[in-house]
């Protein structure tokens, strides 16, 4: 939230300087110059958000998403083994695994609300 709130609020500053800087330069003014005021600030302003994002953000809240998005790719690779055998045991549990990851997947989802 803090990334997102210094990525907006940074914006015009960071357009306005870019906007003098450029000016100093001796670019004419026009629509490239525009474009590429938009483009330095939109991408000073998104560097500027990620890096608050962080440095506010929690390290072990990182963790529960490796683990969510290891278990899916492992599933992903079951399904493909299941596609040339659907009755086979790794299967089955691969199907058992599924559910278990989506009911871990929903009740995440539904705590955060």
């Amino acid at each position: 939230m803090w990334g997102l709130l210094a990525g907006i609020a940074s914006y015009p500053f960071i357009a306005w300087y870019s906007h003098r800087r450029l000016e100093e330069q001796g670019l004419p003014s026009g629509f490239t110059r525009t474009m590429l005021v938009f483009l330095i600030a939109t991408a000073l302003s998104t560097v500027l958000g990620y890096g608050v994002s962080w440095l506010t953000s929690k390290p072990e809240a990182g963790v529960p998403r490796q683990h969510l998005q290891q278990a899916t790719t492992q599933l992903l690779g079951h399904e493909l083994q299941c596609l040339q055998n659907p009755a086979s045991a790794a299967c089955q549990s691969a199907i058992q695994q599924s559910q278990q990851l989506k009911e871990e997947l929903l009740s995440g989802a539904a705590g955060r609300h």
